[in-house]
């Protein structure tokens, strides 16, 4: 029997008993509950529970909500965090009072091991959109994982990564989140061993290789220098550089006396081998006073990329750890002492906000002469990211060059500083408009979070993100968040309303379109969005109206005139539309052209095939508009057509 608070579980019958009211727990919520008091040690991953009680299936991530809000109704807990924590981004932790009474020595079950990596052909990534072209309905089954403030966890995926670059950090962040050690040898979980309070200083090993491949060699000592270096730019962790282990622990350093010898309370370690083709790679993270495995994952890569991804992996490695150490009340490095570089900068934030084409290349300018002023100020790097990114965006510049640039920009700031949320939240973006690469946007946003959890734009392009992985509903949830946390930034506020238009709430999405131009009434992107909207409600004159104040307001808009050849279309002016866009394509003379909104117009005109070329191009630039295919309604003619399916594909599966 367990007691819990004025509560009393009987584990054999499932009863749970509050005063003199008696409920039987339903079978899923009551192994969840057991579950929850076993290791009530530590927070639960959603996809822990997921994978022990609905064998991993995206598809029930909703019902493992709903049984938690079974246990805190049947607990007749009053208000969140009574009984059950739920943390945001993570997942769940019993928090409540807790006996055992002596009749019953054991739970029945022993605890969950922490989550760890699997190669790539055990595992997949975050969950997107199934291989068939999803539907468009609003009231589509999506899973929610967001309560408040609770993880969207990276469920098992679907989609297949570069495994060995995306596990390895993912694994280090549920170890190290928790510091309750579990560990595998040969396969069999080993009982837990007390975890210290946190892990602020570690070391990293040369990783050894297999033979004596003196490439191999140089290849393990590369990727050790990487990754430290890479955590040493974070405030709060110790790391003894590559320089020191050598000199202490000499070429074949032991792992039993490392710890002692170089004072830090963490090893990682590395093994190398080749597998015909192949790289494997074997990583462990010790703990340096036992030598306890705290983790271990196995990775493969290709021999012909593995130099070239030294410092991809350091980034991941320490974007992962970020979010073990409390660093949001941490002065970073990221400002400047120079008052010109920050009068600059700060110019450059404003005009940044305006998000018009004219005004992003102002902000540009002024960044580099920023940077040329302070060449150190990692803050200036992140906004040129973001920078850049607009502009791919926007479709201001074609994609396949202005993200390139925001990428180099975001990783340029975290090189400097790892504690730059924002710097994270650049790298979110690309990773998710351009790249298309859904695990690496889970860890940028975690990363992000952890620094600065209040921090409205992590959210907001992480709703983007989840709109690209197929789960709208949970995207919703986060954009809601990012205009809770900022309720005054426009593009914030115009981003929720986006996605109400992809749910097809076209009412909610006007409404929030009103609020934003009651505030900023010459902002382009709302007036833009509201003659959409107006125009799938066939509100056809205010449709017009708002679409020709956006074009009044911003002259050189490349894509307000789509929108009105659009709109022309949709109202039976197909042959005016179709003049308009012939007479667009004509004058562009090769220059950035928004393809994904004329092939829109090209649908409503009717033209499916030049809709379609369209498309296509669109994919070929990695424009980031085609990662709401799945939803957006003005494609709905084309969506029967085996063309559109098979492109949606493969941005659905675009890392395979």
């Amino acid at each position: 029997m367990f007691v819990l608070g004025s509560a009393y579980l009987d584990p054999d019958t499932q009863l749970l008993t509050i005063g003199a009211r008696s409920v039987t727990l339903q079978r899923k919520p009551y192994q969840v509950l057991l579950c929850l008091i076993q290791n009530r040690h530590r927070m639960v991953y959603r996809e822990e529970l997921l994978e022990r009680f609905w064998d991993g299936k995206e598809v029930y991530d909703q019902s493992l909500s709903k049984a938690i809000g079974s246990i805190r109704k049947a607990l007749g807990e009053e208000q969140d965090s009574e009984f059950i924590e739920t943390r945001w981004g993570l997942g769940y932790r019993y928090v409540g009072p807790f006996q055992e009474l002596p009749s019953h020595s054991a739970l029945a079950d022993p605890p969950l091991s922490h989550p760890h990596v699997t190669p790539e052909s055990e595992k997949a990534p975050v969950a997107v959109p199934s291989r068939e072209v999803l539907a468009p309905e609003a009231n589509r089954a999506l899973p929610l994982v967001l309560e408040a403030p609770a993880r969207w966890s990276p469920p098992s995926a679907r989609v297949p990564a570069r495994a060995w670059l995306i596990s390895f950090p993912l694994a280090l962040i549920a170890l190290l989140t928790f510091f309750s050690y579990t560990y595998r040898v040969h396969g069999r979980a080993q009982s837990p061993v007390p975890a210290p309070a946190a892990i602020h200083s570690l070391a990293v090993l040369p990783f050894r290789a297999e033979g004596n491949k003196e490439e191999d060699q140089y290849l393990g000592l590369g990727l050790a220098d990487a990754v430290a270096a890479k955590l040493g730019t974070v405030p709060q962790l110790r790391v003894r550089s590559s320089t020191t282990v050598g000199s202490i622990l000499g070429a074949q350093p032991d792992t039993a006396s490392a710890g002692s010898k170089l004072e830090v309370q963490a090893l990682v370690s590395g093994e190398i081998r080749r597998v015909d083709n192949k790289i494997a790679i074997t990583v462990r993270l010790l703990d340096s006073t036992t030598g306890a495995d705290l983790w271990s994952g196995n990775f493969n890569t290709d021999n012909s990329n593995i130099f070239n991804t030294e410092d991809s992996i350091a980034q991941q490695v320490a974007s992962a750890l970020i979010p073990q150490i409390g660093m949001s009340a941490v002065k970073t490095s990221a400002d400047t002492n120079h008052p010109e570089a920050y009068a600059k900068y700060m110019k450059a934030e404003f005009f940044a906000s305006m998000r018009t084409q004219n005004s992003l290349v102002k902000a540009i300018d002024l960044l580099h002469e920023v940077i040329l002023i302070d060449p150190r100020y990692a803050r200036a790097y992140a906004a040129l990211a973001d920078c850049y990114q607009l502009q791919g965006f926007y479709q201001f510049a074609p994609p396949s060059e202005a993200y390139p640039r925001a990428k180099a920009a975001a990783l340029q700031a975290l090189s400097m500083d790892n504690s730059l949320a924002e710097a994270h939240v650049s790298l979110l973006s690309t990773l998710t408009d351009y790249d298309w690469d859904w695990q690496g946007a889970e860890r940028e946003f975690r990363a992000a979070i952890a620094i600065d959890p209040n921090y409205a734009v992590a959210y907001q392009y992480y709703g983007y993100a989840l709109f690209g992985m197929g789960r709208g509903e949970e995207g919703i949830v986060a954009m809601k968040h990012a205009a809770e946390l900022d309720p005054v930034s426009p593009s914030v506020q115009t981003s929720l309303a986006w996605g109400y238009f992809l749910l097809r709430r076209d009412e909610q999405a006007v409404d929030q379109c009103k609020r934003v131009l009651e505030l900023y009434p010459d902002f382009v992107p709302a007036h833009q969005l509201m003659g959409l909207v107006y125009g799938q409600m066939n509100a056809d004159k205010r449709s017009m109206a708002e679409l020709n104040q956006a074009e009044a307001l911003e002259r050189d808009s490349t894509i307000t005139p789509i929108l009105l050849d659009y709109e022309l279309a949709r109202t039976g002016k197909r042959a005016e539309a179709s003049r308009d866009l012939s007479a667009v394509m004509a004058r562009s003379h090769g220059d950035s052209v928004p393809d994904y909104y004329v092939a829109a117009a090209w649908t409503a005109v009717g033209d499916k095939e030049k809709a379609q070329i369209s498309l296509n191009r669109a994919y070929q630039l990695r424009s980031n508009w085609l990662i709401y295919l799945p939803y957006d309604s003005r494609f709905d003619d084309l969506r029967p057509d085996p063309q559109f399916q098979a492109l949606v594909h493969k941005v659905a599966f675009s890392r395979d």
